[in-house]
């Protein structure tokens, strides 16, 4: 009798230890801030890192899944087009395995596209594995949202973060964070030039010159000269 108590005391404690806020545990995405901390009250150093599964236990019913958790109203801004989320490993825990980050719709979480894809993305600035008892270890992913996308209005938008853990292969574990956003900005648009194509403001210049006549031909100012009529004494004949 006692053996069986003490067994089942055994069972009850072992997961109550290893599941207190205070044990270290793995990671996720920390910027944007997800709702596992903002509305769910998780801490950032344990519970809010935990695998889905396991983190169900700490959320009044909701599940471990992030798109269940409560919205968050106070919406984080982030961009159209590139830009890099940032995560954190606890515990030294930064494990191999595909991260893949989706835009969804916060009214039907069925509803999203895929806005980014890293394989290995814990160890994105630390490429080796890390230590048990390690201060958390920093890593960042790049996402792109594409400014078409038709899945969610731009003032409210779920960003989720999926990372499948396969140190233990062919165990997979999985990890997720969902953030609330609103999008903003993006490339701008190319500036329309604000300069029309100068027109000529100088018309030709007439000539100020006349076009030049071909002078006429210059009459003699002299008149013809006339043979002086013979004097009469000099014409008068000489008889002899």
């Amino acid at each position: 009798m006692k053996l069986a108590t003490a067994l089942l005391t055994a069972a009850v404690v072992a997961p109550a230890l290893f599941l207190t806020p205070g044990v270290q545990a793995h990671g996720g995405m920390v910027e944007p801030e997800s709702r596992a901390i903002r509305t769910m009250k998780l801490a950032i150093d344990s519970t809010f890192g935990h695998p889905i599964p396991m983190r169900a236990s700490y959320t009044n019913g909701k599940g471990g899944n992030c798109v269940d958790f409560t919205p968050d109203t106070n919406l984080q801004a982030i961009p159209f087009g590139e830009s890099k989320i940032k995560m954190r490993a606890n515990d030294g825990a930064n494990h191999i395995g595909m991260c893949t980050a989706y835009l969804i719709n916060p009214k039907d979480k069925n509803s999203k596209i895929k806005v980014g894809e890293m394989k290995d993305c814990m160890r994105s600035l630390h490429p080796g594995p890390g230590n048990k008892g390690d201060q958390p270890i920093p890593a960042e992913m790049t996402i792109n949202i594409p400014q078409d996308q038709k899945v969610c209005g731009a003032e409210h938008c779920v960003l989720q973060f999926n990372w499948d853990a396969a140190h233990l292969a062919p165990t997979i574990e999985n990890y997720n964070n969902c953030a609330d956003v609103k999008l903003m900005g993006g490339a701008p648009a190319p500036a329309a030039s604000s300069t029309a194509p100068a027109a000529s403001s100088a018309a030709p210049a007439p000539s100020s010159q006349a076009p030049s006549t071909t002078p006429a031909p210059v009459s003699s100012s002299k008149a013809p000269v006339s043979t002086p009529t013979p004097s009469q004494d000099k014409c008068r004949v000489r008889y002899v």
